[in-house]
């Protein structure tokens, strides 16, 4: 997963405006290349400090912009937790094909999921200084 430096700087920035609850959006791009971060409102009707879920506007804006296929994956934080998934995130897969990125306060790990496993496997992230 490649992203620019200033994708990562917002992904925390929303990470600690979002603290104590999870923050969470979409990833546009093409390939492994991040374009475009789009920040969501948490919407989960559980406790947002340990679930989140993407309001379903930003990704029906994304698609009406840039096509279905642009989506990459998703991101969230787990504010106090560690920068793995879940397995309340397991629950959660419905788009296998996505990328998800989770983040704490001051790491992030990229991760596919594999479905022959039923898990995820750890991808690199790769940073890009410039744009």
């Amino acid at each position: 997963m490649i992203f620019t430096q200033n994708h990562i700087d917002q992904l925390f920035e929303q990470a600690r405006n979002a603290y104590p609850e999870e923050c969470c959006g979409l990833l546009s791009g093409t390939h492994d290349q991040v374009r475009d971060v789009h920040p969501a409102a948490n919407i989960s009707a559980g406790d947002k400090t340990k679930t989140f879920e993407i309001d379903a506007k930003v990704r029906f804006d994304l698609i009406a912009q840039t096509g279905e296929r642009s989506v990459l994956g998703l991101y969230h934080s787990h504010p106090t937790g560690s920068p793995y998934p879940s397995e309340t995130d397991k629950s959660m897969v419905y788009e296998p094909e996505l990328i998800w990125v989770i983040l704490t306060l001051e790491e992030i790990k990229a991760f596919r999921f594999i479905e022959a496993k039923q898990d995820f496997e750890e991808i690199p992230i790769q940073v890009n200084l410039k744009a």
